[in-house]
């Protein structure tokens, strides 16, 4: 403090200014503040602690959810007449017997089972009033394993005290049903008794063997030994009386296991009898018979729970306790939409509903109308061409409200439309020729001077790797613009506009008729919540399946032997559409597979044959990616194909079939859904080697062989392997040497390169039969 009480800022306490970034790019600063999202004050009341009795409210609100999700599944599996529980036992050492589990597990008190191999059989546990269906797959046929464990509550694991679990064998089995979703598990433990006598080695074994299945599945802390009376004995009673784990893709849907698979007198299709699981039936959906595809329901009908065991003193009508029979909303097993040329008109418009939900009407040409009825001659929300009928329009799903009109219109453009309007843009031909002195003047070499060279440069480079993995060379005598007639020039693969719908020479004749959905996730949250809600056959009833199916069906299944297993579809799922996977290699696999090559991909209830087109997973805001040439391990890429919808989430398995019904994993991944607006392009990269560097004006030759061809693609972008950019400024000769003017100053070892791109279109599926 001074005198005269005046006081002084201290100098010790400076602030100092942030340091201001001078020479950032727009890079770096794009990169600096990527991601950032500028907080808000959110002045709802979800922000606020809850106080005491609002936290007993929500605690007493989850407690009854819970106890009512409880009730439910004990009152499908509960008593003599519920519902059967699926164990499927499966081996994970070749030493084991699917068998001889079987009968230490169940094969308890006085009851006494017999259990064939491979075989599906009923049993009933007296002492806890509990149906199992009990199911030994053939332990050689891994996709019979995966089907069982598919449709099971419980898997039961056999591992061996004396044998160790093989990678290419034990572990393969666990991972794939671990990629394909399992619900309950238990291990158990055939053989350590005997294996051990003594008590400590059984100790130390079983806790090594726990540590094993434990890595496999984090939740499960305990292995059953079933030589021990009290472990068989806790064994079956946790199976008996546990409720199982859900599967979700599977359970959102109707299924069931054939019990009885017979023709009825009088009906062309098949019967099939067994108990409704799952979300229940609609006679109005399609079923899928994996291995034999999508087929129509004539009729359910709904038995009476006691049906078997008293169909002999009742009559046939007693036994029926409901018959539901399809109406006019009955899907059909057209897979693609109808064709509109024949009802579109020259300059059909598109119309579309905007009517709030209370509103019963369509809109047609800015006008409202109703039948006499007084009831819409559509659905709400439905965007159709004129002179569409009411079945044509049944094909669209409610959500393409968001679609642009040319999403649904057959373009009229003749085939050469496109590639002309190219050409035009990409043909600039300039005949001016700069004056050079004398000394600088370019001279041609004589061709076999030309040839020699050439030959001595793509030698030399055959040794190194290549400069880009697009590269392509084009041979003297071709013409680069027929061979790359249908490609673009594109500065920006992420920001380039390119129409959905192009005419393309090479687009399949099905494209404008596949089906469209603008928005996939909201689109299958509609059709789940609509499909749960027109349930008629409830989980845990009798019912009676009439199926349009041919006859050759019961010849070749055995309902005995393997599990016969039927899946209802939601509403669009047999339509075909441009379904998209995520891909990632199998873990034992290390093979790069190449695009366009042949697999099965299984997804839901369905296997499909494929030749998917691998593109990049990238989130281009334009939705056009480049495709890969090779899956290579390690990667995560997209793979894209015409096949079947699907409307519910799923993961995914890709194979490889082999011989004597063996196969290989090749990689897993998850369903993405079905985007038609997705675009994958196909790059390719011609290179060039400078001759001559004069500062910013570089010499270059061996990327075009004559003047025309550098003429045509005089309009695309160059560059360089170390980042320089530049254009083709004109044609030197007559042997495909031209001058460029590039950004910066390249040197000798540099590559200049142009990129082109090709629209690529997916291929069709099929189904997988065995």
């Amino acid at each position: 403090m001074a005198k005269g009480g005046n006081s002084h800022r201290n100098t010790l306490k400076n602030d100092h200014k942030p340091f201001k970034s001078k020479h950032a790019t727009k890079g770096q600063l794009k990169n600096q503040f990527k991601g950032k999202v500028e907080k808000t004050s959110s002045s709802g009341s979800s922000s606020k602690p809850l106080n005491k009795v609002a936290r007993k409210n929500l605690a007493k609100q989850l407690k009854e959810h819970k106890i009512l999700e409880t009730k439910l599944t004990k009152k499908l599996f509960e008593g003599n007449s519920g519902a059967q529980k699926v164990i499927t036992i499966i081996c994970l050492t070749n030493d084991l017997s699917p068998i001889g589990i079987a009968d230490q597990l169940f094969s308890q008190d006085e009851q006494k089972f017999k259990f064939e191999y491979p075989s599906v059989t009923d049993i009933n546990i007296s002492k806890f009033k509990s149906n199992l269906k009990i199911i030994l797959p053939n332990q050689e046929n891994i996709l019979q394993i995966l089907d069982a464990a598919k449709v099971s509550d419980f898997v039961v694991f056999g591992i061996s005290a004396k044998q160790e679990v093989e990678q290419g064998y034990g572990e393969t089995i666990l991972r794939a049903l671990l990629a394909q979703g399992i619900g309950s598990v238990v291990g158990v433990l055939p053989n350590v008794v005997s294996a051990y006598p003594k008590r400590n080695l059984q100790l130390d074994i079983k806790q090594s063997l726990q540590s094993f299945f434990k890595h496999f599945f984090p939740a499960e802390d305990k292995l059953y030994a079933l030589e021990s009376d009290s472990d068989n004995a806790n064994c079956l009673r946790y199976i008996c009386q546990k409720f199982p784990q859900s599967v979700t893709w599977r359970d959102s849907r109707g299924w069931l296991i054939a019990d009885k698979l017979y023709s009825d007198e009088g009906y062309e299709g098949i019967v099939i009898e067994g108990t409704c699981r799952g979300a229940g039936f609609n006679v109005n959906r399609l079923v899928h018979i994996p291995g034999y595809g999508d087929f129509q329901v004539d009729k359910i009908e709904k038995l009476n729970k006691n049906a078997a065991k008293s169909r002999n003193e009742m009559q046939i009508d007693d036994v029926i306790e409901q018959t539901y029979l399809p109406d006019a909303s009955q899907d059909i097993l057209d897979e693609l939409n109808p064709d509109f040329q024949e009802v579109q008109d020259d300059d059909a418009d598109m119309w579309y509903d905007d009517l709030e939900d209370d509103d019963l009407g369509v809109r047609s040409e800015g006008k409202l109308y109703f039948n006499d009825d007084g009831i819409s001659k559509s659905k709400l929300n439905k965007k159709v061409p004129k002179g569409a009928s009411e079945y044509q329009s049944r094909w669209f799903v409610d959500d393409v409200l968001d679609e642009d009109a040319s999403d649904l219109e057959e373009l009229e453009d003749n085939d050469g439309d496109a590639e002309e309007a190219m050409d035009d843009n990409q043909e600039i031909v300039d005949d001016t020729i700069t004056e050079y002195a004398e000394s600088d003047m370019h001279i041609d070499l004589s061709p076999e001077e030309e040839q020699r060279q050439l030959e001595e440069y793509r030698n030399a480079a055959a040794h190194e790797d290549l400069e880009f993995p697009d590269e392509i060379e084009l041979h003297p005598n071709e013409s680069a613009k027929e061979r790359l007639k249908g490609y673009r020039g594109v500065k920006s693969l992420a920001n380039c506009e390119w129409d959905v719908d192009e005419q393309d020479l090479e687009k399949p004749s099905i494209w404008n008729r596949l089906l469209r959905v603008a928005n996939f996730k909201a689109t299958r949250n509609k059709l789940n919540k609509d499909f749960i809600k027109n349930v008629q056959a409830q989980p845990g009833s009798s019912i009676k399946l009439f199926i349009r199916a041919p006859k050759f069906i019961l010849e070749q299944v055995n309902t005995t032997s393997k599990p016969f297993v039927v899946y209802d579809l939601l509403e669009h799922e047999h339509k075909l559409a441009v379904t998209n996977f995520s891909f990632e290699n199998w873990e034992d696999y290390e093979t790069p597979i190449k695009n366009k090559d042949t697999i099965v991909v299984q997804y839901g209830p369905r296997r499909q044959i494929i030749n998917p087109v691998f593109n990049q997973a990238s989130n281009n805001s334009n939705n056009v990616h480049k495709q890969e040439n090779f899956q290579h391990p390690g990667m995560m890429t997209i793979a894209t194909a015409i096949a079947p919808a699907l409307f519910t989430n799923s993961p995914v398995i890709f194979f490889k079939s082999g011989e004597n019904g063996s196969i290989q994993f090749i990689g897993k991944g998850s369903y993405l859904g079905c985007d038609h607006t997705r675009i994958v392009a196909e790059r390719i990269v011609l290179t060039g080697h400078p001759v001559k560097i004069h500062k910013r004006v570089v010499t270059v030759r061996y990327m075009f062989f004559n003047p025309e061809d550098i003429n045509y693609f005089k309009a695309i972008g160059l560059f360089t392997k170390s980042g320089r950019s530049g254009f083709i400024k004109e044609s030197l000769g007559t042997h495909g040497y031209f001058k460029a003017n590039f950004d910066g100053k390249l040197t000798s070892q540099d590559v200049v390169a142009m990129s082109m791109y090709k629209r690529v279109w997916p291929e069709m599926s099929s189904l997988y039969t065995e």
